[in-house]
């Protein structure tokens, strides 16, 4: 696979908009530092015939020590690679489009990941540090469509989403108790996202505004030199 292929995978995602459905972080010393749950990159590439799962912070505050080097932070990854699957995105508290689901994802957080499955099972997955990434490898061979929500890490959630409360607290997001516990997603539209409970797979739209742009720049290029050749 060239760079270019693997260029059209990489996502962005702007700093700062880790506040969910207008959520508020815990009020405990070790969430002071904003940033723990703000996802700013997604990518998805293929080695060796599987793809892998790199994900990516603003920061990385680890007052637990977690051997990955983050504490605070939950990520989950789900991953649709065929028709049907489980609409219902566990942990997040939002949904897939109507039509869409999932098979498989990939809860990630400091002290590692597991690949969850709909019907609950859960099995460790490789997970490690590169940088400002975090990656998980997958068995996938065919390339699948990917759901990415972040929220603040709690071990005793099921899916390690800390939940809200009104009015938050030491340990609680500050919001209502069915809020989406997701704080940040990769996707255009967040504010769709949290007024809809729907969460698109995250893709990247291909740049053909800019490719016009350019286009257009060096085919004016070409007549200035072809006009100025004829004088």
């Amino acid at each position: 696979m060239n760079w270019f292929v693997l260029a059209l995978l990489l996502l962005t995602d702007p700093v700062g908009d880790d506040h969910g459905a207008g959520l508020g972080y815990p009020r405990a010393a070790v969430y002071q530092q904003v940033g723990a749950a703000d996802l700013t990159g997604f990518e998805m590439k293929r080695v060796e015939g599987r793809w892998r799962l790199g994900v990516r912070l603003d920061r990385y505050p680890n007052p637990a020590g977690a051997p990955l080097g983050f504490s605070l932070a939950v990520v989950a990854v789900y991953l649709d690679s065929e028709p049907g699957g489980e609409e219902s995105l566990p942990g997040a508290g939002l949904r897939t489009p109507a039509g869409g689901g999932w098979e498989e994802a990939y809860l990630i957080s400091g002290w590692g990941a597991e690949r969850r499955t709909p019907d609950g099972a859960a099995d460790p997955a490789r997970a490690w540090r590169e940088g400002d990434w975090i990656w998980v490898q997958t068995d996938l061979t065919r390339r699948p469509r990917a759901y990415v929500a972040s929220g603040l890490y709690d071990p005793f959630e099921p899916w390690g989403f800390r939940r809200a409360l009104p009015g938050g607290g030491v340990w609680y997001l500050d919001g209502p108790a069915d809020a989406p516990r997701a704080l940040d997603v990769v996707a255009a539209d967040q504010a769709g996202v949290w007024s809809s409970g729907v969460l698109p797979p995250a893709r990247k739209r291909f740049p053909w505004r800019s490719l016009f742009a350019g286009a257009l720049a060096l085919a004016g290029a070409g007549l200035v030199g072809f006009a100025w050749r004829r004088r």
